[in-house]
């Protein structure tokens, strides 16, 4: 006897709409929470980039000040105020190792002082301003240039846009203290490393990216030697002084992994900048006679026996617009 098999019955026309609409909203929940996931991701990339990267940079400037602080003790660079000479330049000295620390930086109108380390890699860029391998160091005659990132890495050169003409840039180094007036500002390809070709006099070159939070131009400012202080110096020569650029505090902030010292380093740099601001400003600086209008670089291949590094690193520390 065969057996008799019953036919399912359909189910109700309201239980399956319940069903279909029960799988669209876990298809829609995975979706959100994947867009969630996604937006904190990149919120936490953004406050690394901003927030941490700085912390990161802070910690390697504590460590570069403090060694650098000791060669300038033992050069006899001291770091009472100084008053600066006419402007003299001294010999070339041997290339320092690539993340020694070669100079101070600082720059009054834009309230920043940073330690410069010798290159400019992606690691020594995360450190600070880097020093170009193959041009002289700062006071030395040539084009002296140095390197540093613009929204990112402590933002050394994030308001460098905002020097002109006849502003002051003091830098130090083991064979003395010099001020670099502004002449220029120009805006350059990635390309163009003409921006480094060598002078016939003591000048200066910062470069860093543009526009900000982009990598498609090169933001250039170029300065000349126009005040000299030399440990040879025994007696006023000018009533022209300016604050060392090592008279800051000998510790600095050292990384603890807490925020609590970030802010306080903050402060602490944010007034060390106003005074040297302000004593920067009560200064009067006269252009040198001739001084270079603003215009664009050309172009042009760098001259036999410059340092290869040079040009390579000018085009990568720019691909990331950092």
């Amino acid at each position: 006897m065969a057996e008799h098999i019953s036919e399912p019955h359909p189910l109700p026309r309201g239980h399956q709409r319940r069903i279909r609409r029960e799988r669209t909203n876990t298809v829609l929940g995975i979706f959100g929470a994947g867009c969630i996931t996604a937006g904190l991701l990149i919120l936490a990339f953004a406050l690394f980039q901003f927030f941490g990267t700085s912390l990161i940079t802070r910690g390697h400037q504590t460590v570069l000040h403090d060694q650098f602080s000791k060669r300038l003790s033992q050069a006899h660079i001291t770091p009472s105020a100084r008053t600066l000479g006419p402007a003299r330049s001294v010999p070339a000295t041997a290339q320092a190792a690539i993340g020694q620390p070669v100079a101070e930086i600082s720059i009054p109108k834009i309230n920043i002082h940073f330690t410069v380390l010798q290159g400019t890699g992606d690691t020594q860029l995360e450190a600070g301003p880097g020093h170009y391998l193959g041009t002289p160091l700062p006071g030395q005659l040539g084009n002296a240039a140095i390197a540093g990132h613009r929204t990112t890495w402590l933002r050394p050169f994030w308001n460098l846009n905002e020097l002109s003409p006849g502003d002051q840039i003091f830098i130090t180094t083991t064979q003395g203290y010099f001020r670099y007036t502004v002449t220029s500002q120009i805006i350059v390809a990635p390309t163009d490393v003409a921006v480094l070709d060598p002078s016939t006099n003591a000048t200066l070159t910062l470069s860093t990216c543009n526009p900000r939070f982009s990598a498609s131009q090169r933001l250039i400012v170029k300065a000349v030697l126009s005040a000299s202080w030399l440990p040879s110096d025994t007696a006023p020569v000018t009533s022209t002084s300016m604050p060392s650029a090592t008279t800051q505090p000998a510790r600095q902030f050292t990384s603890t992994g807490s925020w609590v010292p970030a802010l306080v380093w903050d402060y602490r740099s944010h007034c060390l900048g106003r005074m040297v601001a302000e004593e920067a400003a009560a200064s009067t600086v006269d252009l040198p006679s001739g001084s270079a209008p603003l215009r664009r670089c050309s172009l042009l291949v760098l001259p036999r026996g410059f340092a290869s590094a040079s040009r390579v690193d000018l085009i990568k520390h720019t691909l990331w617009g950092r």
